[in-house]
């Protein structure tokens, strides 16, 4: 709190402190300076005519602070101090207050910013901490470094890779590009590409060479400290570099045991898109820092390949939603209730047997059989597989297609055989229950279509 009138400080600071809000007080410019930038307040308050310093000088030097130039400012004034205000907000003050005002209005507007700038500042200061802990490091590699390619290079390899990743908008054959660009620019023969999806955590997408069988099975937390750290940094980082941040050690220890030595933050608008991580070399040597430059180039050119792939697959979903009120309609209703029922007990099997992307695929296909199977539904769902970019309807189609002849997918994905069979366990179940099968009868059916994945109890 910033004011030259000691009452009204000290009537504001009683008013936040019984908010649990602890104050700092200063009385001039040069004060509110030396304590802001001593304590690093979470947030100034800051009155416009102040001794020594004005108001808008304190702004604007806070402003230039390299270690916190994001800290909320809410300058006051008198009202009809109209130049003032519109010099503090240009000088780059969050908000405004003008005299008088009411403390809980003052406080509503506090906590405002504070919820708004709690996030990025966290991300901010988190990757700022990192940057100070790794410049040591930096620094060496620096001198170490020998025949480092100029930037002109790297701006075009940037060009090259989004020219290679253009057009790839089918989730695993991008993957199984970025991967094998990976291995071949910084000669990392074993690989993996973490995609995030929103409110879930990060998981393996893909991955290529010698790693463990439960490498598959790794997630990042989308929340956690080192998905945050990352976010934070936005460049690669050797893990044995992450080992002095004691809340990371359990994530970094797993990823260290499946042979990770490097991390590739994979950073879009909304956040992470993805973490690439990489093993060592064949030959045992460390990735030297224009490895490193490669990489970040390669991890900023496969962020932006992943968001056009994520924009091809929510149109593609879009189209499976029209659909989908098609195929509901074609059902009786209690062709309607059997269809719930398959669901779900397909479901629960799919739950324990597949991954992600294969349960979504599974849903899709349950949601639109036995529809897609007939005419009007075959010639929709081909419609539909013809405008979508990304291959996710031609997937789903290709699924239900092995309804007909029982044939396997063309896929030799474990995953895809899978799904197949539990589909034609589903579709089982609901012959069987069209035909007037009571449920327990129809479920012995369908588990005999799938004895593998389908449990006597299920």
């Amino acid at each position: 709190m910033v004011d030259d009138d000691r009452r009204v400080v000290e009537l504001l600071a009683i008013a936040l402190g019984a908010y649990g809000f602890r104050v700092l007080q200063a009385s001039d410019g040069e004060e509110a300076l030396r304590v802001a930038l001593r304590e690093r307040p979470d947030l100034v308050v800051l009155d416009v005519r102040l001794p020594r310093k004005s108001g808008l000088e304190v702004c604007e030097r806070l402003r230039q602070d390299p270690d916190d130039p994001h800290v909320p400012i809410i300058m006051v004034s008198a009202a009809v101090e109209t130049e003032s205000r519109l010099q503090g907000l240009a000088r780059g003050a969050d908000d405004y207050v003008a005299k008088p005002f009411s403390p809980k209005e003052l406080i509503a507007r506090i906590r405002n910013l504070l919820a708004r700038s709690a996030e990025s500042r966290d991300a901010r200061r988190r990757g700022l901490l990192a940057e100070r802990e790794l410049q040591g490091a930096r620094d060496e590699a620096k001198r170490s470094q020998e025949g480092l390619k100029d930037e002109q290079h790297l701006r075009d390899l940037g060009r090259i890779l989004t020219w290679s990743f253009e057009g790839l908008l089918d989730d695993e054959r991008l993957a199984a590009r970025i991967l094998l660009e990976t291995g071949s620019r910084i000669g990392a023969e074993a690989c993996a590409l973490f995609r995030a999806t929103p409110g879930e955590p990060l998981t393996v997408l893909a991955s290529r060479g010698e790693l463990p069988a439960w490498t598959s099975e790794l997630q990042i937390a989308a929340g956690g400290e080192l998905a945050l750290l990352l976010r934070g940094l936005g460049r690669p980082v050797r893990l044995r570099e992450l080992e002095r941040f004691r809340d990371l050690s359990e994530e970094i220890a797993t990823l260290a045991s499946a042979g990770f030595t490097v991390l590739a933050p994979l950073r879009g608008p909304e956040g992470l898109e993805g973490v690439l991580a990489t093993a060592e070399r064949p030959d045992g040597r460390d990735l030297k820092r224009h490895d490193l430059e490669v990489l970040a180039v390669l991890a900023e050119a496969s962020a932006l390949a992943l968001q056009h792939a994520a924009q091809a697959r929510a149109q593609a979903e879009c189209l499976l939603e029209t659909l989908a009120p098609m195929a509901h309609r074609a059902l009786s209703r209690a062709q309607r209730v059997a269809s719930a029922e398959a669901a779900a007990w397909c479901g629960h099997a799919a739950a324990e047997a597949l991954d992600r992307r294969s349960r979504s695929l599974l849903a899709r296909a349950l949601a639109l059989t036995p529809w897609a199977r007939s005419g009007e539904g075959r010639r929709a769902l081909e419609v539909a597989a013809e405008r979508d970019l990304s291959g996710w309807c031609r997937e789903v189609q290709r699924l239900i297609s092995t309804l007909e002849d029982g044939a396997p997918p063309s896929s030799d994905r474990v995953q895809s055989h899978r799904a197949a069979a539990l589909l034609r366990a589903a579709a089982l179940y609901l012959e069987a229950r069209f035909d007037g099968l009571d449920p327990t009868a129809a479920a012995a059916l369908a588990r005999a279509g799938a004895p593998d994945l389908l449990d006597a109890s299920g």
